[in-house]
C-alpha cells in the first residue's frame, strides 16, 4: 500500500508536519509514502482529484493530517474513485468526525497502519461533499462570519463574533427544507443539521442516532424561538438529549432520510464540514459507502467521566481494572499511585473542584511491552510537568509546597508527555510493562 500524507498548509499548522516527521521515523524505513502539503482553501480535494485520475489501478490510501476541513478536502476528492482508501491522522482545531469511533486512537500512525477498512458514506451537496455533517441557518451563519475574521486576521475572536452575528440575524431564517419528499417546516427555521456523523461544532451532539454505514442521513430541524427559549435548550442539545426529553421535542423536527432538499428566496451560506458553499436551492443526496476509511485499531478501554467531583476512586478504580495491566503487585503499585496523582491534579487544577468531565483510557502496543494512560479534559490548561522538581535532599519543612506527588510519577512511570489540543489537556503516561 503506498500512503499519500495530505498536510494542511497553513502557516500556523506547520506543527502538524512536523509531527506527521516524527511518527513516520519511528516507524523506520519501511514505509511506502510520499508527502503532500496544500497551498490554500480546496488544494486538497484538487490534488487528490488528480492523482487518482492519473493513478487509477494504484493502491493509495490518502491520510488528511489536520482538522475536520482537512478531512472534508481529502473525502471530496476521492468522491466517485473506487479502490481508493483515505485515513485521518486526527491534529486540527476541531476533529468531530473522530467522535463517532471513541475507541479509536486517531492520533497515531501505527494505528492506523493496523486499521481495518470500513465502507462509509458521503453526504453531496449540489456539486460539493461532506463526511460529517452540513449546517443550514443559524450553525452555517456562525461559521460563515468566523472564517470571514480568520481571513482578516482575527482567529482568536472569530467564534464569538460569528455567534454574536448569528443571535442578531440567523434566528427566524427564512429557509425551507424537505426530506425524502415531506417538508420538515413551513417557512422559517433556526437552524437545521443534515448529518453522516454524530457531533458538529466541537461539542454539539447533534445527531445522536447517526451511523456512518446506514445509507441515511439523520434530519434535525429547530423550529424558530425566543432567545431565552433557545438558551434553555441548548445544553441539552449539546449532551445529544433533544431527540428523548418530552418536555423540548415540540422544538424539534427529527427524520432520517437520503434525499433533502433545501430553498431558500435569499441567498444563504450552507457550513460542509466547517467549509461554506452560497446558493438558493440545494439538493442534497447520501452516497452509501462511497468512502472506504481505515479505522485505527482499537484502544483497549477509553471511558468518559462527568462530573468527575467525587468520582476519583471511581475512575482510579476502572483505569487499573484493565487488562492491559499485568497481575504484579510492584508494578500495579506504582501505575496506582502514577494514576491517583494524574486524576488528582485534574480536579484540583483543571477544574478547581472537579466540575467538569475526564476522558481515561489505556492501551498496549502491538508487542505488548508498552503500555499507555490517558488521561483528557477540557479544563484551564495546566501542564504539571512544568512544575520544578522537589529537593528532596531537604527537609519536609524546608521544601517548597507542591511538587512531589508528579516527581513520584516521573519515577515511576518510563515517560510522560502533555500536550493542549483540541481545546483539553492530554496527559500521556507510559510504563513498560514486559
Amino acid at each position: 500500500m503506498h500512503y499519500i500524507f495530505v498536510i494542511n498548509g497553513r502557516e500556523d499548522k506547520r506543527w502538524i508536519a512536523d509531527e506527521v516527521d516524527r511518527q513516520i521515523r519511528q516507524l523506520g524505513s519501511s514505509l511506502d509514502y510520499e508527502i503532500y502539503t496544500t497551498t490554500g482553501a480546496g488544494d486538497g480535494t484538487r490534488f487528490t482529484r488528480i492523482y487518482c485520475d492519473l493513478h487509477p489501478n494504484a493502491r493509495v490510501c490518502f491520510v488528511a493530517c489536520g482538522g475536520t476541513g482537512t478531512l472534508n478536502e481529502v473525502a471530496s476528492g476521492l468522491a466517485g474513485f473506487k479502490g481508493k482508501s483515505l485515513a485521518l491522522l486526527a491534529f486540527g482545531t476541531t476533529n468531530d468526525f473522530t467522535k463517532n469511533f471513541p475507541d479509536r486512537d486517531f492520533t497515531s500512525l501505527q494505528r492506523i497502519l493496523s486499521g481495518t477498512p470500513r465502507q462509509i458514506d458521503l453526504i453531496q451537496v449540489n456539486d460539493n461533499y461532506a463526511i460529517n455533517v452540513v449546517n443550514i441557518g443559524f450553525d452555517a451563519v456562525v461559521a460563515s462570519a468566523a472564517n470571514r475574521m480568520i481571513e482578516m486576521g482575527h482567529p482568536k475572536q472569530a467564534y464569538r463574533f460569528g455567534i454574536f452575528r448569528a443571535l442578531l440575524t440567523a434566528r427566524f431564517n427564512r429557509i425551507r427544507v424537505v426530506a425524502d419528499g415531506k417538508r420538515m417546516n413551513l417557512s422559517r427555521m433556526l437552524l437545521c443539521t443534515v448529518s453522516n456523523g454524530g457531533y458538529c461544532g466541537g461539542e454539539f451532539h447533534c445527531a445522536p442516532r447517526a451511523d456512518v454505514s446506514d445509507n441515511l442521513a439523520e434530519v434535525c430541524l429547530i423550529r424558530p424561538m425566543l432567545l431565552i427559549s433557545f438558551l434553555g435548550i441548548l445544553p441539552i442539545y449539546r449532551r445529544g438529549e433533544h431527540l428523548d426529553r418530552r418536555a423540548v421535542q415540540h422544538h424539534f423536527n427529527y427524520r432520517q432520510a437520503q434525499h433533502v432538499e433545501v430553498h431558500s428566496r435569499d441567498l444563504i451560506d450552507l457550513s460542509l464540514d466547517g467549509e461554506i458553499v452560497s446558493g438558493h436551492d440545494f439538493k442534497i443526496d447520501v452516497l452509501p459507502g462511497e468512502i472506504q476509511f481505515i479505522l485505527p485499531s482499537i484502544v483497549t478501554m477509553k471511558k468518559r467521566f462527568e462530573p468527575i467531583i467525587d468520582k476519583c476512586g471511581e475512575i482510579i478504580d476502572y483505569l487499573m481494572s484493565s487488562p492491559d495491566i499485568p497481575k504484579d503487585e510492584a508494578l500495579q503499585f506504582k501505575i496506582r499511585l502514577s494514576i491517583e496523582e494524574a486524576v488528582e491534579n485534574v480536579v484540583r487544577y483543571a477544574y478547581d473542584g472537579g466540575l467538569g468531565w475526564i476522558e481515561v483510557g489505556t492501551e498496549l502496543d502491538p508487542d505488548g511491552v508498552m503500555l499507555t494512560i490517558l488521561l483528557r479534559d477540557a479544563g484551564v490548561p495546566f501542564n504539571p510537568l512544568e512544575r520544578e522538581d522537589p529537593d528532596i535532599t531537604l527537609s519536609a519543612d524546608d521544601r517548597q509546597i507542591g511538587g512531589l506527588g508528579i516527581f513520584l510519577c516521573k519515577q515511576m512511570m518510563d515517560h510522560i508527555e502533555y500536550k493542549y489540543e483540541d481545546g483539553c489537556n492530554v496527559l500521556l503516561m507510559k510504563k513498560k510493562v514486559a
